[in-house]
């Protein structure tokens, strides 16, 4: 069924007049920028006809165009909504009726970090600059509110290899690792990942020593210097 989620939705109109074009679209929670990015995994283009075949294979036939719904929580921030909205469209396509619950943040956030929730999205600031995000979101130690996999996902085969790949001193294994992790998370989807925003920084000519992160963190501001 996730897999049809992610076949439902279509990020190029949103990636176009939601942002605008600053955005592309991602296969993994990590920034292809990282050495430790794999993109050679399950990719899922927009392709509504293979939703439908897999939500009737999964068991949920079309009655009256509807098969079953589904509410997704969001917080009030307008792109948000907009693109819950744009979602709910899409997923009704398929015979999915999207319900749409927005609350203010802090309700919004606690819903989520408790696992209360069907569907949700945030995005990650900064989090995403080192493959061990992937213990602090996958791995089954880390449920909410002890870590990020707020999903609850547990997959022995991914545990085990997240645990050699934090263990492992060579670069060049834990990236053969990190690859498989990414390989079993694209196929299975406890995550649906939707798009890289664009890092765009606006600054004076004074300031100088001025370099973007791929992740989004403000390490950056560790080298600027303010000339006169």
């Amino acid at each position: 069924m996730r897999q049809a989620l992610a076949y439902a939705i279509d990020r190029g109109p949103i990636l176009d007049y939601l942002w605008r074009d600053f955005a592309r679209p991602a296969n993994s929670i990590l920034p292809p920028e990282s050495w430790a990015y794999n993109g050679d995994v399950p990719h899922y283009e927009h392709n509504p006809e293979r939703a439908r075949q897999l939500l009737q294979q999964a068991g949920y036939p079309e009655m009256n165009g509807v098969r079953f719904h589904l509410t997704m929580k969001t917080s009030t921030e307008e792109s948000t909504r907009l693109m819950a909205a744009v979602f709910q469209q899409q997923l009704r396509d398929v015979g999915i009726v999207l319900d749409i619950r927005t609350y203010e943040f802090a309700t919004f956030f606690s819903d989520v970090t408790h696992g209360e929730f069907e569907l949700y999205s945030l995005r990650w600031i900064g989090g995403n600059e080192d493959p061990d995000i992937f213990e602090y979101v996958f791995h089954s130690d880390k449920f909410a509110p002890h870590g990020a996999n707020r999903s609850y996902y547990s997959n022995p085969r991914v545990d085990a290899l997240i645990d050699q790949a934090r263990s492992e001193l060579d670069q060049n294994t834990r990236k053969q690792l990190y690859a498989e992790i990414q390989r079993i998370l694209a196929d299975e989807l406890p995550y649906i990942n939707l798009w890289y925003q664009d890092n765009v920084l606006v600054h004076s000519k004074r300031v100088q020593g001025l370099t973007l992160n791929p992740s989004g963190n403000y390490d950056f501001l560790k080298t600027a210097e303010l000339r006169r």
